[in-house]
């Protein structure tokens, strides 16, 4: 495909990604807005490098944001880098400092974080060179689907806007009730926020503070409101000067033990608040998956509660006659999974839904989902009756 470049007011960026996620690109996307610099190198549709000049989206502070690497540790790893010309990644994986798998899943989480951060500029510049072929990148061999990241983007909306109903900007200042803060440990990420809640520090400023991801941050402070323990404060936002005075702090120590199925956990509650149930049912099923406990158990249970319900009214309630919108032996052409090919057999525009989901071997929840699924997929058309 030929080369790309436009601004921000005219082709959202992203649009602009999942233009390219759809085309399964090859080459190189930069984008820039005033100093900010990102570039990110695809390979068919897929992104398998990224660079910034954010220093809170270099590879080393999404480590430590994370709670898997120390600053001292970072330090010797640069240094060990600097001789060898190693990737960094693989200097931690083959030093032992950080397992290879948690290496990958925070590669990954960059790759997602600097291009979900940019979706939200209105103003900047863009430009996608294509290639017939990728470089060979010299480091851990990670893929992040372009189209996945767009998904997610849809998803973070619907975060966003349950957060900005309770912190409107980041220039809001925060009050803390230390009874009902959950118990923390020394460097942990609530044990700073509630530190820098305590001095003063607007939401900005903490986010510089910290040097974390805007959404990083946010979804810790919701989790954080929900429990009571932070409210917006009655004192005035942080004039435009003294947020530039914020700015120019820095704080070095370690941002604490957050762990990416905690984040995952979070968002889930974000999007089952926010009335996004199939979002959230999906993203605490896949928190439970990565960590099973008791509070990501009940939550899946919650989500999958409340789903169901949703879907039951949409599909059942109603009397909702499916009927196939393709030939059935164009069925066969399909990538359809055993369970969606029997549920699809069972449709012959006579038994509404409730009646082949009954009768169905699947789970109630299971079938209803995938029944969605056929209609967003245009396979089947559903007809009250």
């Amino acid at each position: 495909m030929r080369g790309l470049t436009g601004d921000f007011s005219t082709m959202p960026l992203k649009d602009l990604v999942v233009y390219l996620g759809n085309r399964r690109a090859t080459g190189s996307l930069r984008v820039e807005r005033g100093e900010v610099r990102k570039q990110w190198v695809l390979r068919d549709g897929q992104v398998i490098c990224a660079s910034s000049n954010q220093p809170r989206e270099y590879f080393g502070q999404f480590l430590i944001n994370m709670g898997h690497l120390t600053a001292a540790q970072l330090e010797k790893a640069f240094a060990t880098q600097t001789q060898s010309r190693v990737f960094l990644g693989k200097v931690l994986v083959t030093s032992g400092v950080v397992p290879e798998a948690m290496v990958r899943s925070t590669l990954s989480h960059k790759f997602r974080e600097m291009l979900l951060d940019a979706f939200h500029w209105q103003e900047g510049e863009f430009t996608f060179e294509s290639s017939d072929t990728a470089p060979d990148i010299a480091g851990l061999d990670v893929e992040v689907d372009l189209v996945d990241i767009h998904r997610e983007g849809e998803f973070r909306e619907t975060a966003w806007e349950a957060i900005r109903a309770v912190f409107p900007s980041g220039a809001t200042r925060l009050s803390v009730d230390e009874r009902k803060l959950p118990e923390r440990k020394p460097g942990s990420m609530d044990e700073r926020i509630i530190q820098h809640i305590h001095d003063g520090l607007s939401i900005d400023g903490m986010a510089r503070a910290l040097h974390a991801t805007d959404f990083f941050l946010y979804q810790r402070l919701y989790a954080l409101y929900r429990l009571d323990a932070v409210k917006v404060s009655d004192e005035a936002p942080v004039p435009v000067t003294a947020a530039v005075v914020e700015e120019e702090k820095e704080d070095t120590g370690v941002i604490g033990s957050e762990s990416s199925s905690d984040e995952v956990l979070q968002a889930a509650q974000l999007f089952l608040d926010a009335g996004n149930t199939r979002d959230g049912e999906a993203l605490a099923r896949r928190a439970h998956e990565m960590s099973p406990t008791a509070q990501s158990a009940a939550l899946l249970k919650t989500a999958q509660e409340k789903l169901l319900s949703e879907l039951r009214r949409e599909m059942m309630d109603a009397s909702q006659v499916p009927a196939l919108l393709v030939a059935p032996s164009n069925l066969k052409s399909l990538q359809l999974t055993a369970p969606e090919r029997y549920l699809l057999s069972r449709v012959d525009g006579r038994r509404d839904v409730a009646a082949i989901v009954h009768v169905s071997p699947l789970q109630e929840l299971d079938a209803l989902k995938f029944f969605h699924g056929f209609v967003n997929m245009g396979l089947v058309k559903l007809t009250a009756r």
